[in-house]
């Protein structure tokens, strides 16, 4: 020991003080920081679960929820996020705000207003023939607001379209077609009525499928070698026919009869369908008159199928179709100026083609941006001149739009049942731009099912727009509410 002062072991005897006091420092600083990312994660979790139950409450007064009833669902989904009765109101009030210039943006210039599910226009929704503020076809003035009085104006307007439906179908043609001022055709309620029958014998075949199935059981249990061994060797002078196999029999008979029937009547709507085809497979156009003479050959082939049901339903349905719906179809095709280069001889060869190209499209609903572009792509090969497609996509276009510009009405009604009614009931006074709310989450929702899956109604008609409906939706508030701070 020369007298020097003991030290802690492995500390060095000269450590700067400094250095230390950085360390600290900087250990500081990291737990600071670390503090700050778990409160910015806990605020985004907690922004996360206030969107998504923002989103809730939005879309469930979208599917006709009263305020009061969005706001105690939400507070079952979030307990500590769930806004008030009138948090919500005021919710609603800020949406369809945003909503408006929103839908005026992206919808300027498709025609009047909104589409509506249930209303097509050759197999695409319609766009361009109904009233601004609305879903369809309401009556409602733009400037109006939508009381209880106006409420009543709407499905009195609508009650009509709902008694035309069950006019077979051709009432509710009559209506929109007056209404619109174009011509209509509703085949599928026209054929509503025909396809449940044929929908029955088709499950009727079913049970008398499983049924001999189930008797075929029974009889090959009742065979001698199924039986003890003890019954097996009793003598036996005759030998015995299970009844099982009488019933076996008769329910194979039956069963071969039911399936029968269900093909034949199969057969006949697949007719009844294409009887009212304005377009043939080939492309050709088809006059009225041969609409109506196909229309009623097929309703004779009802007489062979056997069935007194669909006797009575064919009666109902003769002189249902009229053809109305090809009348100066012919003549609006044929003035459609040809491509630059082509003849009017070479007509008879060009337009068949683009209204095959229309059937395909329009059967597969391919919205209407990209038809024309692919049709002429097509047309062009099938000529095998694959350097004039672009060329030909301008007459492509002209002839879908006269070809789309026939209306084909699906059920208006059903479209009003399931969304309009449920506003009077939740909305006796709804706010001036509440419809243009429900029109932007219409028309921006995506269908969930069927051939039209995961496609808007927007992006059938060709809307682009830059991302999902109600993401954009609450950007737009998010804005507003930013400007106003």
């Amino acid at each position: 020991m020369d007298g020097q002062p003991l030290h802690a072991p492995g500390r060095p005897r000269d450590e700067d003080v400094a250095r230390r006091a950085r360390r600290l420092e900087e250990r500081l600083a990291k737990a600071t920081a670390e503090i700050a990312a778990f409160k910015a994660t806990q605020a985004q979790h907690l922004d996360q679960h206030v969107e998504a139950c923002l989103r809730q409450v939005v879309v469930m007064t979208f599917l006709g929820a009263s305020t009061g009833g969005a706001a105690e669902c939400a507070r079952h989904g979030f307990p500590e996020q769930a806004p008030s009765k009138s948090q919500v109101a005021k919710l609603i009030l800020h949406a369809s705000k945003a909503a408006q210039p929103l839908f005026k943006q992206y919808f300027e210039g498709k025609g009047h207003g909104a589409a509506c599910d249930e209303i097509y226009l050759s197999g695409h929704p319609v766009l361009d023939v109904v009233e601004p503020r609305s879903l369809a076809i309401t009556g409602l003035a733009p400037n109006t607001q939508p009381t209880q009085v106006a409420w009543a104006e709407l499905l009195n307007c609508f009650n009509e379209l709902e008694a035309g439906v069950s006019d077979q179908g051709t009432g509710v043609s009559c209506t929109l077609a007056a209404k619109l001022q174009r011509v209509a055709l509703d085949i599928w309620h026209l054929l509503r009525a025909f396809c449940a029958a044929v929908g029955r014998l088709e499950a009727q075949a079913y049970e008398w499928i499983a049924e001999v199935d189930r008797r075929k059981n029974a009889f090959l249990a009742a065979l001698p070698w199924a039986l003890p061994p003890l019954e097996r060797k009793l003598p036996c002078r005759q030998p015995l026919v299970p009844p099982q196999l009488t019933r076996l029999e008769e329910a194979q008979e039956r069963c071969e009869k039911t399936i029968a029937f269900y093909d034949r009547a199969q057969t006949v709507l697949g007719f009844l369908y294409e009887a009212a085809e304005f377009v043939d497979a080939q492309g050709r156009v088809r006059q009225p008159q041969q609409i109506q003479a196909d229309w009623e050959a097929a309703l004779d082939l009802v007489q062979y199928i056997e069935v007194e049901s669909l006797l009575k339903l064919a009666d109902k349905l003769r002189g249902k179709v009229s053809g109305a719906h090809a009348r100066e179809l012919a003549a609006r095709l044929q003035a459609v100026p040809l491509p630059k280069g082509w003849q009017e001889v070479e007509r008879v060869t060009l337009q068949p083609l683009a209204c095959q190209a229309w059937r395909y499209h329009h059967a597969r609903q391919t919205h209407l941006c990209k038809a024309p572009r692919l049709a002429a792509a097509w047309l062009a090969a099938e000529l095998q001149l694959p350097f004039v497609a672009p060329h030909l996509e301008a007459y492509c276009a002209a002839v879908f739009e006269i070809l789309d510009g026939v209306l084909r009405a699906s059920s208006a009604v059903e479209c009003i049942n399931s969304v309009i009614r449920l506003r009077q009931g939740a909305k006796r006074h709804p706010h001036v731009d509440f419809v243009y709310l429900l029109a932007w989450l219409h028309n921006t929702r995506p269908f969930s099912e069927g051939r039209r899956k995961g496609l808007t109604p927007a992006e059938l008609l060709g809307v682009k727009l830059p991302g999902d409906g109600l993401a954009m939706l609450f950007k737009r508030m998010a804005e507003d509410k930013a400007v106003q701070n």
